[in-house]
This record gives structure tokens, sequence and C-alpha cells, in this order.
């Protein structure tokens, strides 16, 4: 059953991944695709699910975010990377979202590279 939600994480991390990027083009694009009704839903269901995803596979391999601190880190990164994530979709000027953009996939590789390790960079 572990397997199954991680590969539904895997994929679900991989679609937000690509919802974010075209949506910061778009953005920069000025295009008129962010005003679309699914443009603005979609990328919300899928990190709801994403994050559903992440809770299924931390009850069942019974680990507590504080418990193991690359789990911890993880989660701290989720929130950087959202943070800066909306620093880069609602930037008020392109410098700001430039800004955002970039720290946002600066926390991304550190989330892969925590993910995919098993071990925490600053925690450990």
């Amino acid at each position: 059953m572990y397997v199954a939600f991680k590969h539904l994480h895997v994929l679900f991390v991989v679609i937000s991944v690509i919802f974010f990027i075209t949506r910061f083009v778009w953005k920069q694009l000025e295009s008129g695709m962010l005003q679309k009704k699914w443009v603005k839903i979609v990328p919300h269901i899928n990190d709801t699910l994403l994050l559903l995803s992440a809770i299924a596979m931390l009850v069942i391999s019974q680990r507590a975010p504080i418990a193991d601190p690359w789990v911890t880190e993880k989660v701290l990164g989720v929130i950087g990377y959202i943070v800066f994530g909306l620093v880069a979709l609602k930037g008020t000027s392109r410098a700001v979202s430039w800004f955002g953009f970039v720290v946002a996939c600066v926390w991304l590789a550190a989330l892969f590279h925590v993910a995919f390790g098993k071990m925490p960079l600053v925690l450990g």
C-alpha cells in the first residue's frame, strides 16, 4: 500500500511542479490563460491530493513529522516552497516574481535532495 501512495505522491509532485512553472511562464507572458477557471482550480485539487498522499504515507509508515529530521525538513521545505511560489505567482513586479521563482526552485531542489536521500540537509 505504501508503494502505491508513494507513486501517487511522485505523480502529484510532477504535476504540481509543471503547473507552477507553466503558471509562472504565463504570468511573465501576461497570458489570459491565468484567468481561466480550470487554471485557478486544478492546481489546488492536485496540491490537496499531494498533501493527502503524503499524510497517507506517514500514517502507513507510522512516522511522525517531528520524529524524523528529514521528514521535518520536508515539511519546512514545502512551507518555504509555498511561500516563495506565491511570491513568484503573485509578485507585483517582474523582479519580485523572478526572485520568488528562483528561490522557490532552490527550495524544490532541496526538497528533492531530502526526499530521495532521506537525509536532512540542516537538521541532521
